[in-house]
């Protein structure tokens, strides 16, 4: 945190050491306390006195806030991705009209300065501001110690923005912080259970993508971060009603607090089928008993019924879970697309982008719009393709009329050229049996042969 606030001020990367030495340079002004271990570090910091003190601050600071033990703002789902590169396929199951919820993406799937920025400007101050009068009334803002929202840039916005932003003493939201001790705990129980029963139906074959968790995580999101447990966060950790003693008490004796479990209880699925034991009274009432071989029928009855319904029911939970696993791996494998891709909020996409469900919508409409271009884009190109396949086909047509003209012509003029050769030959042939006869003739009159003119 030091180190974050100095590069935020000095506007300069600082060295990994320089936080251990103004440690040491200040040392008389800081408090400092190390921890080895989670868990060691919030037994230690049990402190009375620091817990006193942030009751005290909120109690000077901010008497007059009028705050709101029921409204919520909405979930914000973190992804790991590259920033902005929500794919749409994940979103499957989120219905924008009926679902509140913000989602967006960063490398390592945590938030970060500009997310923690985006957060506030995108979903705090949204859905506070109507209710402070447009922000002309002072907002409270209780947040741990995370950088992505103690830094200048997000504490400069909240200040000019009327925003109060206290922080919790370091490892204390277990007791302090409504979420974790009221809200937390039923919803990490109930998405536990839901957990479970997603290994039971795919049989663990496949394993939870991002495309099957929002609908895993709603599903138990409503119930667990219910109008009641909201009011019991902020009663247990004694903001409202203020009552900062009862907390107090818990730390100066040492005692556990124990977050509310909720109602985990998962009702037992009943079977439709018929069990064995259903059978088998069944079959204790139709069989004869007055028949010679009753008893021993009825066994064998019994045996045989018992063994197809046992093997009944595992077939239908085995194909039952091949059904679901088939479903999910064929969704799995479905490549999705960046919702920035049909969106951009920004000059630059790379920038951190928080999709609230309006925009989600937005999208989605814009994706359709796409789609339609494409289809009718690729319908338009069949259309081109096909009158060009015509074309072609008429030129082709037309091509082979002359060519077999063409052909017919030459056909003809052959057979002409061959009639003549054979008159010509013909009257070569006459010519010369004429000429012969003359000869011969001629020859047997003594005459000197005749020359014709």
């Amino acid at each position: 945190m030091i180190k974050s606030f100095a590069q935020d001020i000095a506007k300069i990367e600082v060295g990994k050491d320089w936080p251990y030495s103004f440690v040491r340079r200040n040392g008389d002004e800081l408090g400092c306390t190390w921890f080895n271990g989670f868990d060691i570090a919030r037994k230690r910091a049990d402190n009375d006195s620091r817990y006193r003190a942030y009751y005290e601050l909120i109690l000077d600071h901010v008497p007059g806030m009028c705050l709101s033990r029921h409204d919520r703002t909405a979930p914000v789902s973190h992804l790991p991705g590259k920033p902005g590169q929500v794919q749409d396929s994940w979103l499957t199951e989120f219905d924008p009209e009926h679902q509140a919820a913000f989602f967006t993406t960063s490398e390592t799937g945590w938030t970060n300065h500009e997310l923690g920025k985006e957060w506030l400007i995108g979903v705090f101050d949204r859905f506070t501001k109507e209710k402070a009068r447009n922000g002309r009334d002072y907002r409270l803002l209780i947040t741990d110690g995370h950088s992505s929202h103690v830094n200048m840039d997000f504490l400069e916005w909240c200040d000019q923005h009327r925003i109060i932003v206290a922080v919790f003493p370091p490892h204390s939201t277990h007791r302090l912080q409504p979420l974790d001790v009221s809200l937390f705990g039923p919803l990490s129980t109930a998405y536990t259970n839901q957990l479970i029963q997603w290994t039971a139906k795919t049989q663990g074959l496949i394993g939870l993508s991002k495309r099957g968790f929002w609908a895993l995580f709603w599903n138990v999101f409503g119930s667990s971060f219910s109008a009641e447990n909201i009011a019991s966060g902020w009663k247990r950790t004694r903001l409202l009603p203020f009552d900062p003693d009862v907390v107090l008490s818990q730390i100066m004796e040492k005692t556990e607090d124990e977050s509310e479990s909720g109602d985990s209880s998962v009702d037992s699925l009943a079977l439709q089928q018929p069990t064995a034991r259903d059978l088998r009274r069944l079959i204790d009432k139709v069989v004869d008993r007055s028949s010679k071989n009753a008893d021993r029928d009825s066994r064998k009855l019994k045996s045989t019924l018992e063994s197809l319904q046992s093997q009944n029911e595992l077939l239908l939970c085995e194909n039952q879970g091949l059904r679901e696993t088939i479903f999910h791996e064929k969704q799995r494998r479905m490549r999705g697309k960046t919702l920035k891709d049909y969106l951009f909020d920004r000059v630059d996409p790379n920038s951190a982008q928080v999709f609230s469900p309006a925009k989600v919508a937005q999208v989605r409409l814009k994706k359709a719009d796409l789609e339609t271009q494409k289809q009718e884009e690729a319908l338009e190109k069949g259309r081109q393709k096909f009158e060009q396949q015509q074309k072609v086909a008429k030129l082709k047509a037309l091509a082979l009329e002359k060519r077999r003209q063409r052909e017919a012509e030459t056909e003809r003029r052959r057979q002409a050229k061959e009639a003549r050769q054979q008159e010509r030959e013909k009257n070569r042939q006459i010519r010369k049996v004429l000429k012969r006869n003359n000869r011969k003739t001629m020859s047997e009159m003594g005459h000197r042969p005749y020359v014709a003119p």
